[in-house]
């Protein structure tokens, strides 16, 4: 069973993550999977999250209690989420946004912000971290991924998307 969590700042493209992710596994991979996400009310502020649990069986789980990927791209996110945070089995964070980290089992700090920004498009920094996470998890198939990016970003930001996401897988190739 596989366990992620990608958390933001509403507005980061967090549930746009999950959304991708899910697919990934769920259309592109067989996978059983449950996506749940969380949107704070007030549009664009507040904590937003989206949570993946995937397996080749079936899935009777709804809630994470600790996950073995998270993507974290808000600093005030991470602060909200210190206990689970430093019992993840790997962090994967925005270094742009995040800055003080807690001691886990496993940490992956990409400038994905910047990287996003350079590809020319700010917003695809959650494509970027996707990317990076597609590197390291091995049951995660990249070009699943891709698909799932093509499928689901309006077409008009999908050279970018995928640009990003690639930028990302690349990152941690060089780590």
């Amino acid at each position: 069973m596989i366990k992620i969590r990608v958390g933001g700042w509403a507005g980061q493209g967090t549930v746009l993550a999950g959304v991708v992710l899910g697919d990934a596994l769920a259309i592109g991979q067989g996978y059983d999977v449950v996506q749940t996400r969380s949107y704070s009310a007030a549009v664009r502020s507040g904590i937003s999250y989206s949570d993946i649990i995937a397996d080749k069986e079936r899935v009777d789980e709804l809630a994470i209690d600790v996950p073995d990927y998270m993507i974290i791209q808000y600093q005030k996110t991470l602060d909200a989420w210190i206990p689970m945070v430093k019992k993840c089995g790997c962090l994967i964070v925005d270094s742009n946004q995040v800055h003080d980290v807690p001691e886990t089992n496993k940490l992956i700090s990409i400038p994905a912000s910047e990287i996003a920004k350079d590809i020319g498009n700010a917003k695809a920094a959650n494509m970027v971290l996707l990317g990076a996470l597609s590197n390291l998890l091995p049951e995660l198939d990249y070009d699943a991924v891709k698909r799932a990016v093509v499928k689901t970003v309006p077409k008009r930001y999908e050279e970018n998307n995928l640009e990003a996401l690639e930028a990302g897988y690349d990152f941690v190739a060089k780590l």
